[in-house]
């Protein structure tokens, strides 16, 4: 069975790396943009580029429309006569797609742009009465590239925080944590950054591991009134409201 990638922007071009990487056969994308395509297509090995969105949909049962809502309701509108006649399940990159215009049933996700490592993190919700088969050829594309979380259509925006946003989010908080000890001593960044990146991936790999959450962490390195305590003690103080303060301002809460 044929996968379909429409849009290869930040999100359709992190699957198409991401299947590419696991060697998943038979996956068929489609750009409007075509530099945009070739680029995305030399990086993933594998992934053939189709000329039109049309022959995506005649080709695939499974299509991965990832764009904004309007754009994929558009495509869909120009590609009608073909979804009408192959009725291809659709996978949106949104919520609030709005696609029963054309399709009596699809799914509404959150991708992330880590997919292309084979870790990336996608929340999923079906609308309408999807079968188990269709669902299952949506999920094993999507699993080669990470892991995928079946959610509720009223949760999937309060998760989207932690798995779509927060590559972001996690990225730029290593990063000025590295940065402001590199600045303050006058240190290498890239060094500094490069520490801050192996200690947070060996972190996630001990907690992995062993089972252990944030407090058996904290217990196996601090020391009771050194250094690491009296700046927990800060976090402590100033996170919480923090936190509150970026996902008021991220407008979905």
């Amino acid at each position: 069975m044929a996968i379909g990638i429409i849009g290869l922007g930040r999100l359709g071009g992190a699957l198409a790396r991401g299947l590419s990487r696991a060697q998943v056969p038979d996956v068929i994308a489609y750009n409007r943009t075509p530099s945009a395509a070739q680029q995305v297509i030399a990086e993933a090995p594998g992934v053939e580029l189709a000329d039109t969105a049309a022959a995506v949909f005649e080709r695939c049962d499974v299509v991965f429309l990832w764009m904004t809502a309007a754009a994929a309701r558009q495509v869909l509108g120009e590609n009608a006569e073909v979804v009408a006649r192959r009725r291809p399940l659709v996978v949106a990159s949104t919520t609030n797609a709005d696609l029963g215009a054309f399709v009596p049933t699809w799914a509404e996700t959150y991708p992330n742009v880590n997919l292309s490592t084979g870790q990336g993190v996608t929340l999923l919700t079906w609308v309408g009465d999807v079968p188990e088969p269709q669902r299952t050829s949506v999920l094993a594309p999507l699993a080669a590239c990470g892991a995928v979380y079946e959610v509720g259509a009223d949760e999937i925006d309060f998760y989207c925080a932690l798995a779509s946003n927060g590559p972001a989010l996690y990225a730029h908080a290593m990063q000025t944590w590295a940065d402001a000890v590199a600045d303050r001593n006058g240190f290498d960044r890239d060094l500094c950054r490069e520490m801050v990146w192996q200690t947070v991936t060996g972190t996630i790999a001990l907690q992995r591991d062993e089972g252990i959450d944030a407090a058996e962490v904290i217990h196996r390195v601090a020391h009771p009134g050194a250094s690491t305590e009296r700046g927990l003690a800060v976090l402590d103080e100033h996170l919480p409201g923090g936190t509150e303060q970026v996902l008021q301002a991220m407008g979905r809460w």
